[in-house]
């Protein structure tokens, strides 16, 4: 259907679209597509802006109380688009000349035709499904057409590093387990020499159980239910893993380091007098103690790490090697490094160790251990081609962001050392790994970027095959080196003009496209990058449906692998 022509604008800046007096400007909200048709070229183009323009005198003219409806509606009809005016503006995503489409370096002809799509011309540019490496996402936002669905290439989603931003409720979660799902049906289906495993730190538990509405009562089942052959979970819930049945995470303590403190300290009100001499302190504690790798005891030299030690056998091995320096007891061991502190560093240094120390022992009270190292057999898991995908839930523990970061940081830090260890030794890696990281700003900020492991593995892991999707509620806060690592951005509602801004680095003619971000509605979303043909917005596919498609395609693959082992018995390899 022919809605306007084009009658200014130009390729920066878009077009502007007057619309016909019959056409209802109410069908063609912001997000929208269109065609143009040029004279050599048909054009693809976005909606970005909408309004209505009058002069003066039939302002006035429709405000009089005197002059009756039925002149007015009459007067109104008969003068449209001379005074008064119905318009929208828009980008210029593509064109083709009908054999080829790429992005828009011409300008539409004055008063060329605007209409709406068939759907023949969304697949056109768009390209379709083919459920193996390409899959539907959702449905465009666009007037005329209802069911045809946008693809991504999940093949070109995991070369690179791409990112999901949008405000809390804006449909984040949703999108990032269909995603997940078609990841390891991509996997499945494809089985190439190097396989894609996934890593997703699940901070509410809806990768890995249930996504909940906003009351919290569960809606359908996450990726880890649904493809739980493939998936293993793990949670530092005790409660949760004995009720669902994953894996208990404990946090080795012997395992973390100064850097894994430094990032936390901030958040457990540690004074940055303290963090600036840790790596003093850990030098001096390391005397004390008699073996650098037990340091942390001194950090938390409390009556319940000694009662934590003796529930092991490293930490009966540690009790002894205290027991050899003399020290029995916490209060031994405390007055020992605080006396040893302050005849090295000084007063300040001890009063730093005295007054800030205490703050740390909120370390105990998460789930942690001595020598009981889980984050091997979890990265050990994503480095084979025979592994499983990972989900780490935080249950209970989801509010709590330090225990967050030292899991992440400690798995971010082995999944290096492995992949570095490989690289020396001149093998090839078995698989990629993509992790999902939620609230990425926390490793992934201006201030934890250089600090992070998950740092080191966005500078330097990306040729090694470890892609990130990055996903934050407040992509401002990201370092600038991590937004222009990104690919592909899906891009959901956003209010601050500076998130706006950083979610949208990368987008071409990124200034028009900021328009429409705040006004995007629940589980609609602005994707642009290697995923997708074009920039667009679509309405994210029903979850249910999608969770309907992932169980079937599980049973058929099941199916396919009985038949295999069937085949291989009745050969007798079995």
């Amino acid at each position: 259907m022919k809605i306007g022509k084009i009658i200014s604008g130009s390729i920066d800046e878009g077009v502007r679209i007057l619309l016909y007096p019959e056409t209802v400007i109410e069908d063609y909200p912001v997000g929208s597509l269109i065609i143009i048709e040029g004279k050599k070229y048909l054009y693809l183009g976005l909606i970005t802006n909408s309004g209505l323009t009058a002069s003066q005198s039939i302002t006035q003219f429709i405000s009089s109380r005197d002059i009756s409806p039925e002149i007015k509606n009459l007067l109104a009809r008969e003068v449209s688009g001379v005074l008064w005016a119905q318009w929208l503006e828009a980008a210029l995503l593509a064109q083709t000349d009908g054999e080829s489409a790429y992005i828009s370096d011409t300008m539409p002809n004055f008063s060329s035709i605007v209409r709406e799509l068939s759907e023949n011309e969304v697949k056109f540019f768009f390209g379709a499904e083919n459920k193996r490496d390409t899959w539907n996402i959702g449905v465009p936002k666009t007037s005329g057409v209802s069911k045809l669905e946008i693809p991504i290439s999940i093949k070109n989603l995991i070369n690179l590093s791409f990112g999901i931003f949008g405000k809390s409720g804006s449909g984040k979660t949703f999108l990032g387990n269909i995603i997940a799902g078609y990841m390891i049906l991509y996997d499945l289906l494809n089985k190439e020499d190097q396989r894609i495993k996934l890593l997703i730190f699940d901070m509410h538990s809806e990768y890995s159980l249930e996504l909940k509405d906003n009351l919290g009562n569960p809606i359908e089942d996450g990726v880890g239910k649904v493809f739980r052959n493939w998936v293993k979970r793990y949670t530092p819930d005790k409660e949760l893993s004995g009720k669902r049945g994953l894996d208990l995470l404990k946090i080795d303590l012997t395992k973390l380091t100064v850097g894994d403190i430094e990032l936390i300290a901030p958040i457990f009100g540690v004074s940055s007098t303290f963090i600036q001499y840790l790596r003093e302190f850990k030098a001096t504690i390391s005397e004390v103690i008699g073996n650098r790798a037990y340091w942390i005891i001194g950090i938390i030299p409390f009556e319940k790490t000694f009662k934590l030690l003796s529930e092991s056998l490293e930490g009966e091995k540690i009790l002894n090697v205290l027991a050899e320096q003399g020290i029995t007891d916490s209060n031994t061991l405390f007055e020992r490094i605080y006396k040893r502190i302050r005849a090295k560093h000084g007063t300040g240094a001890e009063h730093a160790y005295k007054s800030q120390v205490a703050k740390l022992a909120r370390l105990l009270d998460y789930p942690v251990t001595f020598g009981k190292d889980v984050i091997e057999d979890i990265v050990n898991n994503l480095m084979s081609s025979e592994g499983n995908h990972i989900i780490i839930s935080l249950g209970k523990f989801e509010k709590e962001m330090p225990l967050y970061m030292l899991i992440a940081n400690l798995i971010a830090r082995k999944i290096r050392e492995k992949i570095v260890g490989r690289t020396l030794e001149g093998k090839e890696l078995e698989t990629k790994i993509v992790i999902f990281l939620e609230e990425a700003h926390n490793f992934l900020g201006k201030e934890t970027y250089r600090i992070s492991p998950f740092g080191v593995i966005a500078r330097e892991m990306r040729k090694k095959g470890v892609i990130l999707c990055v996903i934050d509620q407040r992509p401002s806060e990201l370092d600038s080196d991590v937004v222009s690592m990104l690919w592909t951005n899906f891009v959901l509602s956003l209010t601050d003009k500076r998130d706006i801004a950083t979610a949208l680095i990368g987008a071409p003619r990124a200034e028009l496209f900021s328009k429409i971000i705040p006004l995007l509605r629940t589980r609609e979303v602005f994707i642009y990058g290697q995923a997708v043909k074009f920039p667009v917005v679509i309405k994210i596919r029903d979850y249910s449906k999608t969770v309907s498609f992932f169980k079937n395609k599980v049973n058929e693959i099941i199916s396919s692998i009985d038949r295999e082992v069937e085949a291989l018995r009745e050969e007798g390899l079995l």
